[in-house]
C-alpha cells in the first residue's frame, strides 16, 4: 500500500522574508549596541580623565600662597565637589595633596573640610602613582583604578602634586547615554521590520495574484484576468507574461475545439460524398457516363482528404524533428521563377495578374528545394485566396538583403484584420473570413515558418492593409 510522501512545510513569502529579515535585523543591532557600548564607555572615561586631570591643575593652582607655600582652604572640597558633579560622577575622586617624597600633607578626609589644622594621619604614596601624569591600578576583582597628578608648582620648583584616584567603574557610568542608545536601536529596528513587511506584503501580492491565477489555469479555466498592479519590472513582466500565456492557452483551447469541429466537418463532408457517389453507382441509380464521373469526383474527394491528413502528419512529426531538411546549393533566381510558373499552370481558369521580379545577379543559397516549395506555394494559395473574385494581382519579389536572400508574396485582397494579424502563424487557426470560404486545418502559415526557421531564415507577415497583404520570408545566401 503506498502512501503519499508528506510535503514540506511551506511558509508564505511574507512571513519567510519578514522573519530573517528581522532575525538579520536583529542580531546586527545587537552588534551595532555592543560596538556603541564599548565606544561610548571607553569615550567616557577618556573624556573624564581628561577634565579630571583639568580639575587636578585647577587644585593644584589654588593651594599654592603667594610666598610659595602650599596652603589647603576648606572651600577646596566644595570645589571637587561641584567639579564631579559637572563630570556626572556619583562620587567624588579620591584626592591627596603630597610632597615631592610622596608623604601625604592631605588625605581624602581633611582635604573635604576637616577641622582646619588637623593633620592626617601618617601616610605616604609611592613615587610611581604621581611621577606619571596618568597611572593604571589594578585592583584585582573590583576592575581598575585610574591615578591623575598634576605638580603644584612656585614658579618652576615643584611643592608637591595633586592625586585623584577614579574607580573605572565610576568613570564609566553613562546611563543616559545607554537609554537613548537603546531607544534608537529599538526605534531602528521597529522602523526596519515595517519597512521590509511592507515592502514584502507590496511585493508577495501580485506574485500570490499569480499562484492563484496558475491553480485557475491548472482546472483548466484559462480566463483569468490579473489586474495587481506592479511598479517594479521584473513583477510587472511576471504578470503580462503569465496574462499572455493565459490568453494564449485560452486561444488555443478554443482552436482547438474549432478544429475538432472544423476538422469533423471537413472529414465527414467529403466521406458523405463519397459515400452518395458510390452508392449510387452500385445501386446503378447512374448511367455509365454518369457513373465515371461520380467516381472521378470520388477521387477529388480522396485526394483532397489525403492531402488534409498528410498536411497534419507532415506538421507533427515536423514539429518533433522527424523530417529532416536535406540542403544543396541552388539558384534562387531559377527556384523562385520554377515554382511560381509551375503554380500558374495549376490555377486553370484563373483572371488574376501575376508578376514575378528578380535581380540580375544571381543569388546561391543552401536550402532544400522541396521545402521551398512548400512554403512558396502555401503562400501563394493564401494570397490566391485573398484575391476578390475574377480580380486583383498578386506579384513575387527576390531580392537580396544583408546577408538574406527575402522572398516577399503581396497580394491586392481585402487584408487581414489588426485583430488576427497576432495570431496567423498559431497552429490550427483560421481566420472568421477563412473558415466560411475554404477548408483546412489552420497548419500551412505555421508548417512554413517552421522550414523556414529549420534552413535557418524566418517568416513574417510584413504588413496588412486594407489595400492588401504581404508575406516575407528569409533565407541565408551562401
Amino acid at each position: 500500500m503506498f502512501t503519499k510522501a508528506k510535503e514540506p512545510g511551506r511558509q508564505t513569502l511574507l512571513r519567510y522574508w519578514t522573519t530573517r529579515y528581522l532575525i538579520t535585523l536583529v542580531v546586527g543591532l545587537l552588534v551595532i549596541a555592543l560596538i556603541s557600548v564599548i565606544w561610548i564607555r571607553k569615550t567616557t572615561i577618556d573624556n573624564r580623565l581628561n577634565l579630571t586631570q583639568v580639575m587636578a591643575q585647577e587644585l593644584a593652582d589654588r593651594i599654592v600662597t603667594e610666598d610659595g607655600q602650599i596652603l589647603i582652604p576648606p572651600v577646596l572640597k566644595d570645589v571637587v565637589e561641584e567639579r564631579s558633579k559637572l563630570l556626572n560622577l556619583d562620587e567624588p575622586p579620591s584626592t591627596f595633596v603630597v610632597d615631592p617624597e610622596g608623604n601625604v600633607l592631605s588625605d581624602k578626609n581633611h582635604f573635604r573640610g576637616g577641622p582646619p589644622g588637623a593633620q592626617p594621619q601618617a601616610q605616604k604614596i609611592s613615587p610611581s602613582f604621581f611621577e606619571k601624569r596618568k597611572v593604571e591600578i589594578d585592583l584585582g576583582e573590583e576592575g581598575k583604578a585610574y591615578a591623575i597628578s598634576q605638580p603644584v608648582k612656585n614658579g618652576d620648583d615643584v611643592l608637591g602634586y595633586v592625586v585623584m584616584l577614579n574607580l573605572e567603574k565610576d568613570l564609566g557610568k553613562v546611563n543616559q547615554e545607554y537609554r537613548l542608545l537603546a531607544i534608537l536601536l529599538v526605534s531602528l529596528g521597529l522602523l526596519g521590520w515595517l519597512v521590509i513587511y511592507y515592502l514584502s506584503r507590496k511585493l508577495s501580492a501580485p506574485i500570490s495574484e499569480v499562484a492563484s491565477a496558475a491553480r485557475v489555469v491548472s482546472e483548466g479555466n484559462y480566463n483569468v484576468s490579473l489586474k495587481e498592479p506592479a511598479k517594479e519590472k521584473e513583477i510587472y513582466e511576471l504578470v503580462d507574461s503569465f496574462q499572455q500565456m493565459a490568453e494564449k492557452l485560452q486561444h488555443l483551447e478554443q482552436f482547438r475545439s474549432e478544429l475538432l469541429a472544423g476538422v469533423t466537418h471537413d472529414l465527414k463532408t467529403p466521406v458523405t460524398s463519397i459515400s452518395g457517389l458510390i452508392q449510387a453507382v452500385k445501386d446503378e441509380v447512374v448511367t455509365e457516363d454518369e457513373a465515371k464521373e461520380f467516381l472521378d469526383i470520388s477521387l477529388k474527394e480522396v485526394d483532397r482528404l489525403q492531402r488534409m491528413i498528410g498536411d497534419l502528419l507532415d506538421f507533427n512529426s515536423f514539429s518533433s524533428g522527424a523530417i529532416p531538411v536535406r540542403k544543396e546549393t541552388v539558384s534562387m533566381n531559377d527556384l523562385v521563377e520554377d515554382i511560381v510558373n509551375q503554380w500558374k499552370q495549376t490555377q486553370v481558369n484563373e483572371s488574376f495578374q501575376l508578376e514575378v521580379e528578380t535581380p540580375p545577379e544571381d543569388m546561391e543559397a543552401d536550402v532544400d528545394p522541396l521545402r521551398v516549395e512548400q512554403i512558396l506555394i502555401n503562400l501563394l494559395n493564401n494570397a490566391r485566396q485573398a484575391l476578390p473574385e475574377a480580380e486583383g494581382s498578386l506579384r513575387v519579389k527576390l531580392e537580396r538583403k544583408g546577408e538574406f536572400c527575402t522572398v516577399s508574396v503581396s497580394d491586392t485582397g481585402s487584408g487581414i484584420p489588426e485583430a488576427e494579424q497576432a495570431l496567423v502563424f498559431e497552429r490550427f487557426y483560421r481566420g472568421e473570413d477563412k473558415k466560411l470560404k475554404t477548408r483546412g486545418l489552420g497548419l500551412g502559415l505555421p508548417f512554413s515558418r517552421m522550414l523556414a526557421q529549420a534552413h535557418g531564415g524566418s517568416l513574417r507577415l510584413e504588413s496588412s492593409s486594407s489595400e492588401g497583404t504581404m508575406f516575407v520570408v528569409e533565407f541565408p545566401i551562401r
